[in-house]
């Protein structure tokens, strides 16, 4: 009898030749290494794991090893390679034995499926098929290969002996290997050979897949199925865990908190192994445990660590290790009992495994920010007018798939620039038209009917435009407003969640360079609307007297990471996520003193606020549109209503005008509120400011009201088919809703209450 053996994707090949009885040879293969489903790969997966990584400005970088391993390796100020990954359990225990400063910082246990392979058509159907055979073992100087062959020794001696045949009618005979073999193409030799008739039989210490078997034409034996433990150990570089402990315990709470989601969500588990080993869905269970699921844990459990012992004591038998080592003293408890108290004290975001944008793990294309026709220079209020209608039209009919697919709207935001819409309220002693607030708010309302993300995302930029108007100097805007009108974009970086649930307040800073000229920013922001698309984020930070600055930031500053991070229900493509600032300097002419906006009568947070109030009501309309479109094409009258159609059933009829009449006056309000702001600008007093901030208070709650009501209504009216997935309308609602959370509008009342009651203005303080 001739036998060959397999494993994985590299073979075990087996020459069996015919003498007295049959001889089995097993070759060890090229083992890669480790043979389990990686919990790093998965936390990736999961997302928050990078997420984390770049937030925190942890300098980790995803790899695989020559060895098979998978790991993050790190770039410090006095080590380039430093590195946490996993690694087989004799490498590990070779580098300890060499005197190699790692650390075990986890064990992952996983079992796979072992076969023997026959052909389809062979007569044998048991193991007792292979009695009156000598086994012979190919010997290589690698210790891995060495353990792997002392376990298919013992696993076949096993299985031959409960068959009634007794292990000394077996002859295990060493065998040296052949230098310079090729051994995976040899492997591949060899199941052609089974294939082909030449050798009898396969071990497969990695069993295949039932439809590989079917399209090779092979089978199992029929009673040789066994389960094999592969065990991967995850290290850490000593120097890491020294310099930097609290990297290596967030990363550590990572794998916990992804082994966990593991267990508790078996399908998606199952899926991400067959992506990890290139097998179909449906084979992970015949090719591991049914339970892999449960076994992506890192967790030093008594029975992964006596098998690392007893793997120890197996090398040292075989004399492979150069000194013996305390696995004792290698295991770094101490930083895995951190990172659970990190979980424990809710520090760690469970993963949700929703995919994550390209852009959070990494940068937007320089080619966005270089590959740019030159701005066009708007002329005035009807140039510009005619500029928002030919760029509504161009992104309108990609606005719900961009939803559906959060696709970014990389070339929408060059093409905004393009069209001079940046420009908009640039003073036309700089060049810029200075279009009215009445026409800002149509054209806000304009886009934002064709796509109420992209609508979004220029509301910072204009609303800086305007604090380099009121605030800066002869050269700060002679500069900024000259970058704005070559189609330089501004983003935003002043919220922050600080974790707390107390009066939010600024924790970013900026402070004198020491020694230096200049400043030193640092800090984290959120909800930093078109950040990722600026070439200049503007920053809101405290001085060391506690006042607000703003720090206006070249976005590929040293020190300056934009994650696309955002993950709100709305405005899914305004990528408003992170800005995270670490020592990023900044020069005191790109700094403007924003509290001093602030100590008089003004109009600029009306300013901000109307655009925000126009974004909804472009939204709104596009909503009532697409409503009125449906159910004239679409919905069916109702039962009993006697229409022949359901735009004419007067009930709906009815509902429509109510709909239409509240656009119509939060419309008109916002009309008469972008006219206040125009007269505040024209003669800025106390009456006027105070006039401004009321219409605005009141046109933004009537706003909020009436686009929240219109976006619901739509499946009121259209009906139940209305809500099939195809048609995505349930984006106006998402968009309305999460961006009318920005300024709350019930806030708004008290405002406009104070005035109608006690005629006190609000002022808008800092």
């Amino acid at each position: 009898m001739r036998i060959a053996a397999l494993s994985n994707t590299r073979y075990i090949s087996i020459n069996l030749k015919r003498r007295k009885g049959m001889s089995i040879k097993i070759e060890a293969p090229p083992v890669v290494e480790p043979e389990v489903a990686d919990v790093i790969g998965l936390a990736y997966e999961l997302g928050e794991l990078p997420l984390d990584l770049r937030r925190r400005g942890i300098p980790a970088i995803r790899y695989a090893s020559a060895y098979g391993s998978s790991g993050l390796r790190f770039s410090t100020s006095t080590a380039a390679d430093y590195t946490l990954q996993f690694e087989s359990p004799a490498r590990v225990l070779r580098r300890l034995s060499s005197g190699e400063d790692i650390r075990i910082v986890g064990l992952t246990l996983q079992y796979r499926r072992e076969s023997i392979l026959i052909r389809s058509e062979s007569p044998f159907r048991t193991v007792a098929d292979l009695k009156n055979t000598k086994l012979n073992i190919t010997y290589s100087g690698n210790p891995d290969e060495v353990i792997r062959i002392r376990e298919a020794k013992k696993n076949l001696d096993a299985a031959l002996m409960r068959t009634g045949i007794s292990s000394d009618r077996l002859n295990w005979l060493e065998l040296h290997h052949t230098e310079g073999v090729d051994d995976l193409n040899a492997g591949r030799r060899e199941l052609q050979a089974l294939l082909l008739g030449k050798v009898d039989a396969v071990y497969a210490s990695n069993a295949l897949t039932e439809q590989t078997r079917q399209l090779l034409g092979v089978r199992e034996l029929e009673d040789y199925i066994s389960y094999n433990p592969a065990v991967a150990v995850l290290t850490a570089s000593s120097g890491l865990i020294v310099e930097h402990p609290e990297w290596v315990e967030r990363i550590l709470a990572h794998l916990f908190l992804a082994s966990n989601w593991a267990s508790e969500n078996h399908g998606e588990a199952h899926r991400f192994a067959a992506k990890q080993f290139g097998l179909p869905e449906e084979a992970v269970e015949s090719v591991f445990s049914e339970h892999l699921y449960k076994q992506f844990g890192t967790a030093v459990t008594d029975d992964n660590w006596n098998r690392l012992v007893h793997l120890q004591k197996e090398l040292q038998s075989l004399d492979l290790l150069k000194q013996n080592v305390s696995l004792d003293d290698a295991l770094d408890q101490a930083i895995i009992q951190r990172a659970q108290s990190l979980l424990d004290g809710g520090q760690i975001e469970i993963p949700q495994n929703e995919p994550i944008s390209q852009y959070a793990e990494s940068d937007l294309p320089d080619s966005f920010f270089t590959d740019r026709q030159p701005a066009r220079i708007l002329t005035g209020d009807e140039d510009a007018l005619e500029a928002a209608r030919t760029f509504a039209e161009e992104i309108r009919p990609g606005a719900s798939e961009r939803d559906r697919r959060r696709k970014l709207p990389l070339w929408e935001m060059k093409r905004l620039a393009e069209l001079g819409l940046l420009g908009l309220v640039v003073p036309k002693a700089y060049g810029g038209p200075d279009v009215s607030t009445r026409t800002l708010v149509e054209i806000f309302k304009i886009i934002s009917h064709a796509d109420g993300s992209i609508g979004q995302i220029p509301q910072n930029h204009h609303f800086f435009l305007k604090s380099i108007e009121l605030i800066g100097s002869e050269e700060q805007k002679s500069f900024f407003f000259s970058e704005v009108l070559k189609g330089a974009q501004f983003g935003n970086a002043l919220a922050e969640r600080s974790g707390n649930k107390g009066e939010k307040r600024i924790l970013t800073s900026i402070r004198k360079s020491g020694g230096e000229e200049g400043y030193e920013l640092s800090g984290s922001k959120y909800y930093s609307t078109g950040a990722l698309y600026s070439h200049w984020i503007p920053v809101t930070a405290l001085d060391e007297d506690e006042k607000r600055l703003t720090a206006f930031v070249p976005r590929h500053a040293s020190g300056v990471t934009v994650l696309d991070d955002w993950s709100g229900i709305g405005q899914r493509t305004t990528a408003s996520g992170s800005v995270v600032l670490r020592e990023v300097k900044v020069p005191e002419r790109d700094l403007f003193q924003h509290w001093k906006i602030f100590e008089g009568p003004q109009y600029f947070s009306a300013f901000g606020q109307i655009m925000h109030a126009a974004v909804d009501i472009g939204i709104a309309k596009a909503a009532l549109e697409d409503a009125a479109l449906f159910v004239r094409e679409r919905t069916r009258p109702a039962y009993g209503s006697g229409a022949t159609s359901a735009s004419e059933e007067p009930d709906l009829i009815r509902r429509f005008g109510e709909l239409g009449i509240r656009l119509q006056a939060a419309e008109a309000l916002l009309d008469r509120a972008a006219d206040a702001i125009d007269a505040a600008k024209k003669d800025l007093n106390a009456e006027t400011a105070g006039q401004a901030a009321l219409t605005v208070d009141s046109a933004k709650w009537l706003v909020t009201e009436t686009a929240i009501e219109i976006t619901n209504a739509l499946f009121e009216v259209a009906g139940t088919s209305s809500m099939d997935r195809k048609y995505n309308y349930d984006r106006h609602w998402r968009n309305v809703r999460i961006h009318t959370l920005h300024d709350p509008a019930r806030l708004k009342l008290h405002n406009v209450g104070k005035w109608f009651l006690n005629g006190v203005y609000h002022e808008f303080k800092i």
